[in-house]
């Protein structure tokens, strides 16, 4: 980045009560959740190899996309633990909800729009810019561009306030600030007061950046880790997301000009939905037989791995990390079989009505993913839905056998933990 250039002024942080930074937390934890789905629909659209259409030298730059972009995702998924841990730090519990695709106008800040598009120049530029380091200048694809807003309120009073922002950076900016304002009135001791044993931590998910926060510097480490591995990061250091992006959209203009009609990704819907939308103008109904059926599939394992993330904090049994472990091993095998079948809806025909276009993960929330009833209750319900998964499996003709056995795996480990 150009020093000599004018840092972008953001807007003032706000700073309050604990509600405030909880307020905070949440958006945060949305923001890296809908970055992290789109992220992966981007990488879920990408062909493989020479028989899906692509030059021998074409099918291994695609390839190294994928796993790059793959990997951003999984750093969006340890910044979602961070903020979780963050968040049962100072007695919250883990926010895992998100609004829907796509994020209408208003929800988060005017320039942070977020949808569901295949990967395509179009997307590398919205990422390159929702990436970028705090102060950098950018403009977003006209594609993504929206009406400027602010979400002011009239009284800054006893309900949080919305912290507008123009990078992802300076959000968790304020986030810091709140957190040093808060320990400077309450004390660490009465601002940590939720207890490092109900977060989860790398004894038991191999996350970099996830441990357990109970003080303002570990705190403020997480922070930090976060910023610099990509939203924003002063430094950009060549590993980040925003060089990450910056480095495929490089290679990118590099092949197409060698081959014009150069087309890495399948012509896949932008913002696919499950449920028939009334306002269709910017979403695509995925009402195509077989895919409609292999989408409803993948919602399902996604809003179970969810459920098994949620599952995963605020533990206060006799052998919470051997429980961790049980669940967050099921929220991974759960990642891989979406993954897989993410694929295949990315190469089947989204609907009748839309010839050409393709279907794809929705990413469809369930209606609450509060924590289930632990014990007992929390085994028989996780594994009643392991069991509907398996079946349902066993019914699609584009999953692999292999899928439904692992798939019944799982629901007798959580019989096995049940009868132990």
């Amino acid at each position: 980045m150009n020093s000599k250039i004018d840092p972008v002024a953001e807007p003032a942080v706000v700073t309050g009560s604990r509600e405030q930074l909880l307020h905070l937390l949440a958006e945060a934890s949305e923001i890296e959740h809908t970055l992290m789905c789109s992220y992966l629909y981007a990488a879920f659209s990408l062909r493989r190899g020479e028989r899906e259409g692509l030059f021998t030298t074409e099918a291994s730059t695609v390839d190294r996309w994928r796993k790059t972009i793959m990997n951003v995702a999984v750093e969006e998924m340890g910044h979602l633990l961070m903020v979780a841990n963050l968040t049962v730090a100072v007695g919250g519990r883990p926010h895992f909800a998100r609004p829907n695709f796509p994020v209408a106008p208003g929800y988060f800040p005017s320039g942070v729009v977020v949808r569901l598009t295949g990967f395509s120049r179009e997307t590398l530029e919205h990422f390159i810019f929702l990436e970028r380091p705090q102060g950098s200048p950018g403009e977003d694809n006209r594609t993504f561009s929206q009406e400027s807003y602010g979400r002011e309120q009239a009284v800054r009073g006893l309900m949080p306030s919305a912290q507008d922002y123009t990078t992802i950076g300076h959000l968790y900016e304020a986030i810091r600030a709140n957190l040093i304002s808060l320990a400077s009135h309450l004390g660490e001791g009465g601002l940590f007061l939720g207890g490092a044993e109900r977060q989860v931590g790398p004894d038991v998910v191999d996350f970099q950046g996830v441990t357990k926060i109970a003080s303002l510097e570990a705190a403020c480490t997480a922070i930090d880790l976060i910023i610099e591995q990509g939203e924003g990061s002063p430094e950009e250091q060549e590993d980040s997301h925003y060089r990450s992006f910056l480095s495929i959209q490089s290679e990118f203009e590099e092949l197409a000009r060698g081959n014009p009609s150069f087309a890495p990704a399948w012509p896949v819907a932008d913002n696919p939905v499950l449920r028939l939308p009334p306002s269709p103008e910017d979403k695509v109904f995925v009402d195509h037989p077989e895919a409609a059926v292999l989408l409803d599939f993948t919602c399902s394992v996604y809003g179970l791995l969810l459920r098994l993330l949620v599952q995963s904090f605020g533990r206060a049994g006799s052998e919470p990390v051997l429980e961790q472990k049980t669940l967050i091993s099921a929220a991974i095998e759960l990642m891989h079989t979406l993954a897989g079948a993410s694929d295949q809806l990315a190469r089947l025909p989204a609907s009748l009505s839309t010839p050409g276009v393709n279907a794809g993960m929705s990413f469809t929330m369930l209606r609450g993913v509060e924590p289930l009833l632990d014990g007992r209750v929390e085994e028989q319900l996780i594994r009643e839905r392991m069991r509907d998964l398996a079946d349902a499996a066993r019914t699609i003709p584009q999953l692999p056998s292999a899928l439904s056995a692992s798939l019944d795996r799982l629901a007798e480990a959580f019989s096995l933990q049940a009868s132990s």
